[in-house]
């Protein structure tokens, strides 16, 4: 569907369930604070409401994320139905550590990419930035994705003092792999969230381990990167959330969430584990369709409402919000 800035919604980020089982530093502020709605949507709910935005909204691309995607046992099941709808392009964010178990079966399901969140590559660091889970099992998970024919791409999110020294075996790691990088910039999200903060991101006191003078900036990634690496700006997809640099070993990118935000050509609707819309991350009204699921023709009330949500999308600054990243959609 095309809003009034001229975009194509046509990508659907999909929160199956809000249940982690790592509790990283920058997610939550405490272990085992992720929160487990009670009326979270069955597999045939969720699958129904995928159809429904697919036949009326016009989504084309679908990328199943939490919480941990892989907790949600139907999962295999889930991606066949959307494959079974006709959507081709199915991903999954992951924190990697139960693929070395079901990166086969995904594929054969009919997943087709995975992006592994991967903070460290120093497995001291990784349990500490974690608090949970082993580096090991993880980069397992990752041979196993790449064993299974999946195009892998590693999430890396920056933060001053806990892993951006590590940037460059990052991508060491990575190029070795043929995988490319995403280094994200903090985001103003959940407890990381402030009204009227400057510093690139905030955190209520005693809330969040995370600091706002532990912000890095793209343009401080870059300097870092450059230590090792020689890079050179090349084009994107028109509306990728990430810049792209290549390198002669592979390429990387950044998503600058505050450095340069991507919010003008956001192609992204979400929708929660419990069946609201999310159309921006900077204004999340959730707009409720889970009623439709069983709706005798439920097409005109779905894409009034899918406008509805589309409407609230910016168009320039990413401001962020108190709503944590697992709810709506990460």
């Amino acid at each position: 569907m095309i809003d009034t800035h001229g975009r194509n919604i046509n990508k659907l980020r999909v929160s199956i369930g809000e249940a982690c089982n790592f509790s990283c530093i920058y997610c939550v502020d405490q272990i085992g604070a992720h929160q487990v709605e009670p009326h979270h949507l069955k597999f045939d709910g969720m699958l129904k409401l995928i159809e429904l935005l697919k036949t009326h909204a016009g989504i084309e691309k679908v990328r199943l994320t939490g919480g941990e995607p892989l907790l949600f046992r139907p999962l295999p099941q889930l991606i066949q139905g959307i494959a079974e709808l006709g959507i081709s392009n199915i991903g999954v964010t992951s924190n990697g550590y139960l693929f070395p178990k079901l990166a086969a079966v995904l594929k054969e399901a009919g997943l087709k990419s995975v992006n592994v969140s991967l903070d460290s590559v120093d497995p001291k660091n990784f349990r500490r930035l974690a608090r949970a889970g082993n580096l090991k099992r993880v980069l397992e998970g990752i041979e196993s994705a790449l064993l299974a024919g999946l195009k892998v791409k590693i999430n890396t999110v920056v933060m001053r003092g806990e892993n951006d020294h590590e940037l460059n075996n990052i991508l060491d790691y990575a190029f070795s792999r043929e995988i490319e990088v995403r280094f994200l910039e903090l985001m103003k999200m959940g407890p990381l969230f402030k009204k009227g903060n400057t510093a690139g991101t905030c955190s209520e006191k005693g809330n969040s381990p995370i600091t706002p003078d532990q912000f890095v900036s793209m343009k401080e990634m870059l300097a870092e990167i450059g230590r090792r690496y020689s890079y050179n700006p090349i084009q994107a997809e028109h509306d990728s959330t990430a810049l792209l640099f290549q390198t002669p070993q592979g390429n990387f990118g950044i998503i600058a969430n505050e450095s340069a935000p991507f919010c003008a050509s956001c192609s992204r609707m979400r929708l929660t584990a419990t069946g609201n819309l999310v159309g921006c991350l900077s204004n999340p009204q959730e707009i409720s369709i889970r009623h439709l699921i069983n709706a005798s023709d439920p097409g005109k009330e779905l894409q009034s409402l899918f406008t509805q949500s589309i409407a609230q999308k910016r168009d320039s600054t990413f401001t962020g919000s108190s709503l944590v990243m697992s709810s709506i959609g990460g």
